[in-house]
């Protein structure tokens, strides 16, 4: 069993406790803006094979997009080439899921 706080350690994440005692997982990025990864209920995810949200968030708390990793192990793989913090790996959380980009909505009030 993956120790996960460690994991997210060994990827770049730092953790941050919230007043509740939540633990989020957050890697910071250049021009202010931050990730925040959580599971699908908003809190801290303790499972390796569990679905994670990924919030991109600007140096105000104001969300950006999201994004998700169906596993833990997903997003290591989305990791692996990237340094921790660098705009290509910002890059590449943005486009690791389709379902929450824009270009993937079918309605046709959203162009």
């Amino acid at each position: 069993m993956l120790d996960l706080a460690k994991e997210f350690s060994l990827l770049g994440f730092l953790e941050e406790t919230e007043e509740d005692g939540a633990v989020t997982y957050v890697m910071d990025f250049p021009g202010d803006t931050y990730i925040t990864v959580t599971d699908d209920n908003g809190k801290t995810p303790v499972r390796a094979k569990q679905n994670l949200v990924l919030a991109c968030y600007d140096g105000e708390g104001r969300y950006l997009w999201g994004s998700e990793c169906k596993t833990f192990m997903e997003l290591q793989t989305l990791c692996q080439n990237y340094t921790a913090g660098s705009p290509e790996l910002l890059q590449t959380f943005k486009d690791a899921s389709k379902t929450l980009k824009a270009g993937e909505w079918s309605s046709p009030s959203h162009p």
